[in-house]
Order: structure tokens, then C-alpha cells, then sequence
């Protein structure tokens, strides 16, 4: 829709409030690294560094104690701040005419993209919604919680008589609330610009990385650039997918259970988690900086920048602070396994970064602490995991396409779990050759050479690189979060050493293709067929991955023996159902609807009709929501003990013959709502009788009605 394009290139603007001046200033203020005599490309990378690794933690902070409307004032002091300092045009104008304009498309070609990928298409009155609202429908309803309910925000999709705390990540969506109180857009056109920002972040630090850790030259930090489009091999299996199933996958990753997303993919589903990411490699980044011949005053911003990223990357990620912790502790134990020169100044500095983090992380591990009681107090189905990791087999590949033969049914009566984990075991090999593609070519390579002793220049960056490489593969092969069913810490704590992976790429094929470079490893006909094969499927890959994103839905709209026929009407009629809601009534308001039914048996589908329609809900209601899953969303925050009554009641609600109009509003009474949602997959819904025909209609559209039930004394008349 156009008003979101608008909405969102809007938020984009504001985004440089944000995530641009805020590390600008603090970097002029400290001279980081001689930041004041940087050439302006140099500085905006740095600025953007900066923001990104102290923004997420201040924002928490300062929202905390002074509200959002504090935070807006900060930014916008900071973005006039910025506008003072690039206005006296210091440091040196070197960019050349023709990286000024590489950057321009590069930047223009990533805005175009991701609006053409996360914007709805609308037709007629046919809403077109991306794959990517799966998971993003989610994260647009916390952004809009933290706008209406402040640091830290209340849980939108839990009201167990009162707003909860939210128990979750949530600093991303701080800065996105942020944004649309500055800018003054949707919560959906402030998150598609995040996903925009997260880009230019990484961006940012490949540039950084590339100049000041591997300290290459010109084309070979363009050619890493260039390594982001491109994915591993998952495109062959991928293929197999319309021919072996009856319904199309919407993701090009989803042939693996635990898949390792591209770059690309990665920042349109989770930009919080690369956000994680990036605050973690500008962190070490900092503390390798440390190394250098700067002086003691850059020596000692960088380790407070350090401790202030980690902080932010624990704020945005747990799961991805948790891995770039583990990997640090291997790394401080190869510096002393290696006797490195330098071992005591980085472990005093390390000591220092952990400290000064702990210090500026207390208040969010307090609040984590503090709402963990009313979670553990429900039952079985509602309560977390009693461990947030386990060791176990990444399954790349399903295991249940052998496990089930004939073959192993007495193994698998008498040994189920250690057939499954042998059986991923099995297939871990072929399933990571299918995900890195190119990538684990090259590594393949590196080690084959370090194995038979080739000839290799020596270089610290290339040697760390492939340590956290295979260490961080280790950890995620084995290591996996048992919170939710989601192997979630496999699926963003591998970021971390498919990063490294990427610069380590960009050094082989550097070496082959620039002239007068050495070559890391040595150059065949068959390894340059080998590399150039894999990256023509990794570039067609990620082609056929934005294509499947966009044209799922319009593919399976005709197919109407697969459910999803009906989505787009759905998803325009919920959208405007909500517009004319948000004319009368407000925004305190608790909404109630019928959770999605269970799902037995997914049979290959990775989301069913009836999810992608109860997300479509959790999305657009802009409002706090009774109970928005099946099970209560307690894992979010909340006290579970009442949500056998909401279960309980919302099923005799929706039942069919409905309830009268006494018996909902009496619902509404008990549970603190004000309005009802009722839809065409209802049961109740073509009732004649009952609440969904007597009940006062808000807004009504031909599959979907708003009703409301309680006294709203804030809405309009």
C-alpha cells in the first residue's frame, strides 16, 4: 500500500535521528580513533558503529526513567547536535566520484528492496502480504506496545486482569516505538524501516571490518560487500520443494528444519537479532582496535563502547549474547594457550568490559529476575522450559525422513532419542554443504591447506577469523535453546561465525582474482569452476528467494484445496476493520478473539492458514489483547493462573449456538474487555442468535465484524 511505502521511507529519515547522530556525537565528543580527522565516508561508518552499540542500552535506560517522551527529546537534541558538527565540514573530503555513486545505488537498491519484499501489494480489495508477516506480525505488535505503554512495555498478548511486564528482548522495538513518536508513522512502517537500518548496520561493519581488521584495499572490501547477496547452495534442495509437496513453501530457507539464512533473509525476518550481531563484532572490533597504536584516550572509549555494545546486543538478543559469550571465553583461552604478547592488557580489558556491561544491564536483569516467579507459578503448558539450552544434533536435514524406514523400527522403539541423533549426526555434512554452499567450500579449502602445511600468508585477522569460524560452527552444531519448540539460539547465534565465514570468502577470492595478491590457497581450474559454480547458485539462490517471498501468496491464492485462498481478502478487511476502530475507540482498549485451533499434524507446512490469520490479528489491533495464543502468551509476561478461566470461557463464547449478549458482556466484565472480534472461520459466525448479531457493531466488513461489549471511557462517541 502506498500510504506504507510513504510511511515507511518517512521512518527511514527518522531512523537517522536515531541510529546516525547519536554515535556521531559521542564519536566527535571522544575523538574515537581520530574520528574528527576521518574523511566523511569514514566517519559515517564509525557513527553508525557508535549508534548501534550504545543506542539499544541508552534507549532502555533513559526510557526507563524519563518515558519515551525523554528518549524523543534526547534524539532529536542529538540529531541537531549532528547537524551543527557536519555543517562546519571538518576532515577530509576524500570519496571518489565514483564510490559516491556505487554507494547511492547500493543504498537506494537495499530501501527499494525491502519495501518491495515487507509492504503489502493491495488489489482491489486483496491485500498481498509478504511471508515475512509470520514472524514480523509479532514484533509489530511489541513496537506498538512500548509506544503506548512505555519502558518496560506491557505484554500485548496476555491480560491476566492487568497489563504484565513484558519478559522478553525487547530494546529493538524501543527504538522503533521511538521513531514513531518522532516520525509519527505505524508501528508496521517503523519496523519495515528497522529492517532498512539494520542493513545499513551491516553494511557499516563489513566496511569496518574490512579497513581496520583485515586492512584491505579497495575491491577487496567491495567484494565482501558483494558476498551479502549471496547464499549457500540451499536453492537444490529448495527446488524439490514443488515438485514433493502439495503446498508451496513461502521461504526459500524452509527446506531445512534448522536452516542458516542468508544475509538478506536474516534482515528481513529478525533485523533485532543481526542488530544482536553487529553489536557483538563492533565489540570485539573495538577491543581489537585496542591493539593499535592509538592513544590512551581512543584505548579507553573503545572499551567503554565495547561494554555498552555487549550490553545492547544482550538487550536485542539473549540467545546472540549468549554465543558471542561462549566464543570469547574460547578466544581469551587461546591467547593463553598461544601465549599471546598481548594476553594480559586484553584480558584486563575484557575484565573492564564485562563490569562496566553487568553495571548498565543491572536494571533489565532485575526486571527479567523479577517477572520469572509469576511464569514458573503456571502449569505444564504454560510455563517455560526449565532449561533455556540443551545439548543436541542441529537437524539440518529432517531426521524423520529416515528414522521412520522399516529398517530402524526396533531401534526407534528402543532407543528413540539416540536413533534421532544419530540419524542427524548423519546428515549434518550434507545438510551444512547445502546451507554455506561457496562458504563451506572456502573453509573446506583453508583447512585442507593448513592440514597439509601449504605455504599461507601469515595474518592474525585471517587466523581469529577462522577460529571463531569453527568454534561458533561447534557451538551451534551442538548447542541448541529448548525454551520453545524453535531452536532459536541455533538460528541467530550462527550469525556469528557465518560473519567471519563471509570476510574469510572475501580473502581466498580476493587473493585469486586481484592482481598481484598472493593466493591464501592454491588456485586450480577445478577449485575456480568449484567456487564459481557455488556462487552462481548462491546469487540464483537469493533471486529465487526474494521472488518466492513475494509471489507465495499469489501463487496460492488459486489453490484453494490449500486453505490460504481466502488470506487476502482477510487481510484487507482486518485492516480496515481496525482503521475504523482506531477512529472511535482507544488505544487503552483490551480486545478479545478466538485463538487459532490446534494443529495436530503440520504435515510439511511450515504455517498454516489459520496461523498466518491469527497473526494478521495480533498485528493490526494496535491494542492490548486478552490472550492471543492457544496456550496464553505467559512466555511474554504475565501470571498464567488465569488463563485456564480465559480458555475455558473463550471457548464457550465462541461456541456454536453463541452466547447471548448478557452472557459476552458479562466475558467482557470478568476479563477487563471492551471489544470482540468475530471472523468467517468462527464457528459462531453465521449464527443468527446470540452476541455476534446483538451486540453493538463497531465496524463491520463482509467476513469480519468488531463488536463491542465493555464501556470504553476513553473512545469516542
Amino acid at each position: 500500500m502506498l500510504q506504507d511505502v510513504l510511511g515507511s521511507l518517512v521512518a527511514v529519515l527518522a531512523f537517522t535521528a536515531v541510529l546516525y547522530a547519536p554515535g556521531y556525537v559521542v564519536a566527535y565528543a571522544a575523538d574515537l580513533f581520530g574520528f574528527r580527522q576521518m574523511e566523511f565516508t569514514e566517519r559515517s561508518m564509525w557513527a553508525i558503529a557508535c549508534s548501534f552499540s550504545v543506542v539499544p542500552i541508552i534507549s532502555y535506560l533513559v526510557g526507563r526513567s524519563a518515558g519515551l517522551s525523554g528518549l524523543c527529546w534526547l534524539f532529536g537534541g542529538l540529531a541537531l547536535g549532528t547537524f551543527v558538527l557536519l555543517s562546519q565540514k571538518s576532515g577530509k573530503p576524500g570519496w571518489s566520484r565514483r564510490d559516491k555513486w556505487v554507494t547511492a545505488l547500493l543504498v537506494c537498491g537495499w530501501i527499494a528492496f525491502v519495501l518491495l519484499m515487507l509492504v503489502d501489494w493491495q488489489s482491489g480489495k486483496r491485500l498481498f502480504f509478504s511471508v515475512v508477516m509470520a514472524d514480523q506480525s509479532y514484533r509489530i505488535a511489541f513496537t506498538d506496545a512500548v509506544a503506548r505503554t512505555g519502558v518496560p512495555p506491557a505484554n500485548p498478548l496476555y491480560f491476566g486482569g492487568s497489563p504484565a511486564p513484558m519478559r522478553y528482548y525487547y530494546f529493538w522495538y524501543v527504538l522503533c516505538a521511538a521513531v514513531v513518536k518522532l516520525a509519527h508513522v505505524s508501528a508496521r512502517q517503523s519496523f519495515i524501516a528497522s529492517s532498512i537500518w539494520a542493513g545499513f548496520g551491516l553494511l557499516a561493519t563489513v566496511k569496518l571490518y574490512t579497513s581496520h581488521f583485515f586492512r584491505w584495499e579497495r575491491r577487496q572490501r567491495w567484494l565482501a560487500l558483494g558476498l551479502l547477496a549471496v547464499m549457500g547452495a540451499g536453492i537444490i534442495p529448495a527446488l524439490g520443494n514443488p515438485v514433493l509437496q502439495s503446498s508451496l513453501n513461502g521461504d526459500i530457507e524452509w527446506w531445512s528444519v534448522d536452516p542458516i539464512a542468508a544475509w538478506p533473509d536474516s534482515l528481513l525476518w529478525v533485523p533485532h537479532h543481526v542488530a544482536s550481531v553487529l553489536c557483538c563484532l563492533l565489540a570485539f572490533l573495538f577491543l581489537w582496535r585496542t591493539l593499535e597504536s592509538v592513544s590512551r584516550g581512543s584505548k579507553r572509549w573503545a572499551v567503554v563502547l565495547a561494554a555498552a555494545a555487549f550490553a545492547s546486543a544482550f538487550g536485542l538478543s539473549i540467545y546472540v549474547a549468549f554465543g558471542f559469550a561462549l566464543l570469547m571465553i574460547a578466544w581469551v583461552v587461546r591467547l593463553a594457550v598461544l601465549r599471546d604478547a598481548e594476553r594480559f592488557a586484553l584480558w584486563r580489558r575484557v575484565a573492564a568490559i564485562i563490569m562496566l556491561s553487568a553495571v548498565m544491564l543491572a536494571p533489565f536483569v532485575y526486571e527479567l529476575i523479577v517477572t520469572l516467579p509469576h511464569a514458573a507459578a503456571g502449569n505444564a503448558s504454560t510455563a517455560p522450559a526449565p532449561r533455556m539450552f540443551s545439548l543436541s544434533v542441529r537437524r539440518m536435514i529432517d531426521s524423520g525422513l529416515l528414522t521412520g524406514l522399516p529398517i530402524f523400527a526396533a531401534w526407534s522403539q528402543a532407543h528413540p532419542v539416540l536413533l534421532d541423533q544419530t540419524i542427524r549426526l548423519l546428515l549434518l555434512l550434507p545438510g551444512l554443504a547445502m546451507e554455506l554452499g561457496v562458504y563451506g567450500a572456502v573453509l573446506v579449502l583453508l583447512l585442507l591447506a593448513k592440514r597439509r602445511r601449504q605455504p599461507m600468508p601469515v595474518d592474525a585477522a585471517r587466523d581469529t577469523s577462522l577460529f571463531f569460524t569453527l568454534c561458533g560452527l561447534v557451538m551451534v552444531l551442538f548447542i541448541s535453546s529448548s525454551v520453545m519448540s524453535n531452536n532459536d539460539f541455533g538460528y541467530r547465534a550462527v550469525m556469528l561465525p557465518q560473519f567471519f565465514l563471509l570476510l574469510l570468502t572475501a580473502d581466498v577470492l580476493g587473493s585469486w582474482w586481484i592482481p598481484g595478491k598472493v593466493p591464501i590457497v592454491p588456485v586450480t581450474p577445478g577449485r575456480r569452476r568449484l567456487l564459481t559454480s557455488l556462487l552462481v547458485l548462491g546469487v540464483a539462490g537469493t533471486i529465487y528467494g526474494a521472488l518466492l517471498l513475494r509471489a507465495w501468496l499469489p501463487i496460492e491464492t488459486p489453490r484453494v484445496q490449500n486453505g490460504y485462498s481466502q488470506l487476502p481478502e482477510d487481510a484487507f478487511q482486518i485492516r480496515e476493520a481496525f482503521a475504523a476502530l482506531d477512529r472511535v475507540a482507544s488505544k487503552d482498549a483490551v480486545v478479545g478473539f478466538r485463538p487459532i485451533d490446534p494443529i495436530p499434524d503440520r504435515q510439511d507446512i511450515v504455517v498454516w492458514p489459520s496461523e498466518f490469520y491469527q497473526r494478521l490479528l495480533v498485528m493490526d489491533t494496535g491494542r492490548q489483547i486478552l490472550n492471543a495464543e492457544r496456550d496464553c502468551a505467559t512466555h511474554f509476561g504475565g501470571d498464567p493462573a488465569e488463563c485456564p478461566a480465559i480458555q475455558q470461557a473463550t471457548a464457550q463464547l465462541y461456541a456454536s449456538p453463541a452466547p447471548s449478549a448478557e452472557w459476552a458482556r458479562s466475558y467482557c466484565n470478568q476479563f477487563g474487555v471492551q471489544y470482540l472480534l468475530i471472523g468467517h472461520r468462527d464457528p459462531d459466525w453465521e449464527n443468527t442468535t446470540g452476541w455476534p448479531v446483538t451486540l453493538p457493531v463497531v465496524t463491520h466488513e463482509p467476513g469480519f465484524r468488531v463488536l463491542q461489549c465493555g464501556d470504553d471511557k476513553s473512545g469516542r462517541p
